[in-house]
C-alpha cells in the first residue's frame, strides 16, 4: 500500500511530466503557427533526463533547408544551401535570418518585412526600371533595361560554427551565443538565388501528429494526477 509520502513523490514526478509535455505542445503549437512564414526553422524539444532522474526537456531548432518558392517580385531572395544574412534593426541590434521576403522602406533602403536594415544598407533608386540581385549577393540597378547596371551594395552571408547554438529572438530572426562559435563570412559563393523564397522546413502532417500524441498524454497525466492526489487525500485522512 502507498504511503503519503510515496504518493507524495509520485504526484512531483506527474507534475513536472505534465509541466514538460505542456512545454513540448508550445513548442509544436508554434511550429504549426510559422507554417507558412518565409524561412522559419522548426522547433522541437528533446526529452532529457536531470541529475535526480527526473525527465525533462532542452529546445532545439532544426536547421535544415527549406523548400524554395518562386515569386515574381525582384526583391525576394532565398538562401540554397547553409548561412544566413545579418539585419540590424531600428535599435541598432545585429540579428541574423533566412527570410528573404525583402521590401524597401520610405528612404529606398532594403529592409526585412519587420523593417529591419539589409547589410550594411541597400539603397535602391526609385527610378530604376530592374533590380538585379546576383548569385553571390551584388545588387545592382539599372536606369535602362539596355544598360550596365549601377552596383548598389551586397547582401552578406555567414555561416555560424554550430548553427544549433543559435537563440531565437522572434521575428523570424536569431542572435548568436557562446555556442553558435565562430561566424563567418561566406566569400565567393553562388548560394543567393533571386525571384524566390525559402518556405518554412514545418513538415505540418508530422507536427500535427505529435500534437496530437501530446496532448493524450497530457490528458492520460492529468487523469493520473487526479487519482494519486485522491489516493493521497485517502492516506491523510487514515493517518488522522
Amino acid at each position: 500500500m502507498y504511503s503519503g509520502y510515496n504518493l507524495q513523490g509520485i504526484i512531483r514526478r506527474n507534475v513536472i511530466n505534465v509541466l514538460h509535455q505542456f512545454e513540448k505542445f508550445g513548442y509544436q503549437s508554434q511550429n504549426v503557427g510559422n507554417a507558412n512564414t518565409h524561412g522559419y526553422k522548426a522547433m522541437r524539444f528533446d526529452d532529457i533526463l536531470d541529475e535526480q532522474g527526473y525527465v525533462t526537456g532542452v529546445s532545439r531548432t532544426n536547421h535544415a533547408q527549406g523548400s524554395f518558392q518562386l515569386t515574381e517580385n525582384p526583391l525576394d531572395v532565398g538562401i540554397k544551401g547553409p548561412g544566413y544574412m545579418p539585419v540590424t534593426s531600428a535599435g541598432g541590434e545585429i540579428y541574423y535570418t533566412r527570410d528573404g521576403s525583402f521590401t524597401l522602406n520610405k528612404d529606398g533602403y532594403l529592409i526585412t518585412t519587420t523593417g529591419d536594415l539589409v547589410g550594411g544598407g541597400i539603397k535602391i533608386d526609385a527610378t530604376s526600371v530592374k533590380v538585379e540581385i546576383c548569385p553571390n549577393g551584388d545588387v545592382y540597378t539599372y536606369k535602362d533595361r539596355a544598360g550596365e547596371g549601377e552596383y548598389q551594395g551586397t547582401i552578406p552571408l555567414v555561416q555560424f560554427a554550430n548553427p544549433e547554438g543559435l537563440k531565437e529572438v522572434g521575428k523570424n530572426r536569431y542572435a548568436p551565443t557562446e555556442n553558435s562559435g565562430e561566424i563567418v563570412l561566406i566569400q565567393d559563393h553562388n548560394r543567393i538565388a533571386q525571384y524566390g523564397i525559402e518556405r518554412s522546413n514545418v513538415n505540418i502532417f508530422e507536427t500535427v501528429n505529435e500534437i496530437m500524441r501530446v496532448n493524450s498524454s497530457l490528458l492520460a497525466s492529468t487523469t493520473l494526477m487526479k487519482a494519486v492526489g485522491d489516493m493521497y487525500d485517502k492516506a491523510i485522512n487514515i493517518r488522522e
